[in-house]
């Protein structure tokens, strides 16, 4: 009903606005997302750096349709490194960017321009994936990338088949392991949730064998006891992993677990491109975001 919702106000250009007018939206807001601008979002991030959480920053952004607009969010991500290094918070913090939101030709050049800017900085950059058949490609530059020693992660999808593959090949690098939600062909992606689930798992499994430092991102209490067992089990010892959450997402779940000494990241997206960030999460994720906004709705419980 939310998704229903939110999918057809979306087509109204001044929703944004509307919702930063009403009360309960703004209370949504507040919680789900880190403003408008970098500014914002890095009062957010000192907020939750102040009670020892680790930071990822997004400026959300579509994907290019053209050079002009691909410069300015390149520009907007080099603003927001260097303000991240000025609040203090590049040790906590990183940013979080899909490569389509920089370029409408699918080079990867101004990727690169913001990772070395960010390692310059020492910010670190966790690159987000698109469809499937942009994975391989984004992979091996990210590998490239990496293989450069720049501060640079990839982010794999539990749900594509060819997933688990990935995990080996990167299990000594940073990666960030989601369910992942998006449509794809037949042959391509799990068709059952509940594959997807034991995929997360063998996947995790492959990650914390190896000598990278995984960041495990979900919102599902079954996967996140499994991952407590698992570490325990395998002996990795606490913070050479993570647990990543949504802004404003099972805080008491957070709160645990950085009481029993974890690392947990809470991923803040912000900028005027928010809104329909949020709506394409909740296309995608519905059970993340969609459970976020349900949170804050009256009468709920969580």
């Amino acid at each position: 009903m939310i998704r229903g919702a939110l999918s057809s106000l979306a087509r109204n250009e001044s929703l944004g606005g509307l919702l930063n007018r009403t009360p309960i939206a703004r209370t949504v807001v507040k919680r789900v997302v880190g403003g408008d601008s970098v500014g914002d979002a890095i009062a957010v991030s000192a907020e939750l750096a102040d009670i020892g959480r680790w930071i990822s920053l997004e400026r959300s952004a579509p994907p290019a349709t053209d050079d002009d607009q691909a410069q300015a969010i390149l520009a907007d991500y080099v603003m927001l490194v260097d303000q991240i290094g000025a609040a203090g918070l590049a040790g906590v913090a990183e940013v979080s960017v899909f490569p389509e939101s920089l370029a409408a030709d699918g080079s990867f050049d101004r990727l690169t321009t913001l990772c070395r800017h960010a390692t310059g900085a020492g910010v670190a950059v966790m690159v987000g994936m698109g469809p499937a058949e942009h994975v391989q490609a984004t992979l091996d530059a990210v590998a490239d990338l990496q293989d450069d020693a720049l501060h640079v992660g990839a982010t794999i999808q539990a749900s594509l088949l060819r997933s688990e593959a990935d995990c080996e090949r990167f299990a000594d690098r940073r990666v960030r392991l989601v369910k992942g939600g998006r449509r794809e062909p037949a042959g391509v992606a799990h068709d059952q949730p509940i594959e997807t689930d034991k995929a997360f798992v063998r996947c995790a499994k492959s990650l914390l064998a190896g000598g990278g430092a995984p960041s495990f991102a979900t919102h599902d209490a079954r996967l996140l006891d499994i991952l407590e067992a698992l570490t325990a089990r395998m002996g990795r010892p606490k913070q050479t992993y993570e647990y990543a959450f949504y802004l404003g997402r099972l805080d008491g779940a957070q709160d645990r677990l950085a009481a029993a000494g974890e690392r947990v990241r809470v991923y803040v997206p912000y900028g005027p491109d928010w809104f329909e960030r949020l709506v394409g999460g909740l296309a995608e994720q519905p059970t993340s975001i969609a459970g976020a906004v349900r949170s804050l709705l009256p009468g709920a419980t969580s």
